[in-house]
C-alpha cells in the first residue's frame, strides 16, 4: 500500500529539478499524476519514466500564469482520473538582483510566475475539491519568503506573498474539508539557486556563502523537500492547514 494509493495529483513545475523528484516520488507511493511544465520534452520524459515504471502520469504544456492553462491541466486532470485530491504548486523562477538593479519588466514576471500562477491554479481545482469536501493544496514558497536576503527582493515579494496567501486559503475554504499548507526551502541543489548567482561576479564564492548561511553548512535535496510534501498529500496531515514550515538547514531560525 502506498501513502498516496488513488489521490489524483496536479503537479506544476514537473520537468526538472525538486519537481522531477516530486512527480517520481509520488508515483511509487501511488499517486496518478497530471504533470505540467513549460518545459515540454522534460517534462514528456518524466512521466514516460514513470509509466514504464508502472505508474500513472499525463504530462500537459503549458504556462500556468495564462488564464486558461490551469482551468484546461484541472479539466485534464478529472477527464485522466475523475477528480483533484491534490495541487502541488512547485513551478517558480528566481531573479538574483538588488531592488535598485530590478527592472519593471522583471519584476511582473518573477510575481506572474510565482505568486499568479499558484493563485490560478488554486482558482482552478478548489470548485473540485469544494464538490468532494476534501482535497489538499501544497504551495512552494521558500526561507526567502519569509525572512530578507540580498538580490532578492522581487522574488522575496512574491514568495512572501505566497505565504501569506497560504493563510488566507487556509481559513476561507477550512469549510469545505481543504487544507492548505506552504514549505519554505532554503537552499536546494536544484538549477534554480544557480540561475540565483547567475549575475554574480564570483560565483563559485557565492556559491559557497549561500551554503554557509544554514546553520548545517550545506545545501539541501530535493528529496527533503519532497518528503514533506509526500506528508502534507497523504491523509497522515489530516489535521494540519495554515502551516508555513521551513525546511532550510536552521537558515531562519536566526
Amino acid at each position: 500500500m502506498g501513502r498516496l494509493d488513488g489521490k489524483a495529483v496536479i503537479l506544476t513545475g514537473a520537468a526538472r529539478g525538486q519537481g522531477a523528484v516530486a512527480a517520481q516520488t509520488f508515483a511509487k507511493e501511488g499517486a496518478r499524476l497530471l504533470l505540467s511544465d513549460v518545459l515540454s520534452e522534460e517534462g514528456e520524459r518524466v512521466a514516460a519514466t514513470i509509466n514504464a515504471d508502472g505508474g500513472q502520469a499525463v504530462f500537459e504544456a503549458g504556462d500556468i500564469a495564462e488564464e486558461a492553462t490551469p482551468v484546461r491541466l484541472a479539466e485534464r486532470c478529472v477527464a485522466a482520473f475523475g477528480r483533484i485530491d491534490v495541487l502541488y504548486n512547485n513551478a517558480g523562477i528566481i531573479l538574483g538582483k538588488p531592488i535598485q538593479d530590478t527592472s519593471l519588466e522583471e519584476w511582473n514576471r518573477i510575481l506572474r510566475i510565482d505568486l499568479t500562477g499558484p493563485f490560478l491554479m488554486s482558482k482552478a481545482v478548489i470548485p473540485h475539491m469544494m464538490a468532494q469536501q476534501a482535497g489538499s493544496i501544497i504551495n512552494i514558497s521558500s526561507a526567502g519568503g519569509i525572512v530578507g536576503y540580498p538580490s532578492m527582493a522581487a522574488y522575496g515579494a512574491a514568495k512572501g506573498g505566497l505565504v501569506n496567501l497560504t493563510r488566507c486559503m487556509a481559513v476561507d475554504l477550512a469549510a469545505y474539508n481543504i487544507r492548505v499548507n506552504a514549505i519554505c526551502p532554503g537552499a536546494i541543489d536544484t538549477p534554480m539557486p544557480r540561475a540565483y548567482i547567475e549575475n554574480m561576479d564570483n560565483k563559485e564564492a557565492a556559491w559557497q556563502q549561500i551554503a554557509d548561511a544554514h546553520l548545517l553548512k550545506r545545501f539541501g535535496t530535493p528529496l527533503e523537500v519532497v518528503h514533506l510534501a509526500l506528508f502534507l498529500a497523504a491523509d497522515e496531515s489530516s489535521f494540519m492547514t495554515g502551516s508555513v514550515i521551513p525546511v532550510d538547514g536552521g537558515q531562519t531560525a536566526y
